[in-house]
């Protein structure tokens, strides 16, 4: 009866796998945040807003997982752009809108409709982590370590 050996590459095909997890988690990230940058349907005037939206945070270990962060940073209105809500005074007793003949109205609140961008780009790119992690490991496991055998 001919004998066969096992051997056990646990711990460093677990480390290979966090790694792709982190490759691929940025990959998503960075693709989500290009997708929002360029699929937006608010007018864009500065391009404040649209340089903003960026990996804030890369991936990292976390506890059993991988985590990262992206979205808009250092733009004070990109939360009311995705979500919408209502803009009141805070030191004053009216709102100045100006006005295209360069009069200017004055209002007690403006409602500003939700013009969503991250949603949206999460929505068409999250789909795409698992084969963005699987192409990671692949590409690091390369034909000779990666596979069945790796037990």
């Amino acid at each position: 009866m001919a004998s066969e050996s096992l051997t056990w590459n646990g711990p460093a095909l677990t480390a290979r796998m966090r790694e792709a997890q982190k490759i691929g988690v940025n990959a998503t990230m960075s693709e989500a945040a290009r997708h929002a940058r360029r699929n937006h349907t608010w007018q864009n005037r500065q391009g404040r807003l649209e340089a903003s939206i960026n990996i804030v945070a890369p991936a990292r270990e976390d506890g059993a997982g991988v985590v990262g962060t992206w979205g808009s940073t250092d733009v004070r209105y990109a939360l009311i752009h995705e979500l919408g809500g209502v803009i009141v005074p805070v030191r004053a007793k009216a709102l100045k809108i100006p006005q295209p003949d360069g009069s200017f109205r004055f209002v007690k609140s403006v409602r500003i409709p939700p013009r969503p961008y991250l949603r949206p780009a999460a929505d068409a790119v999250y789909p795409k982590l698992a084969s963005n992690i699987r192409a990671a490991f692949e590409k690091a496991s390369g034909p000779s370590q990666g596979g069945v055998s790796d037990v």
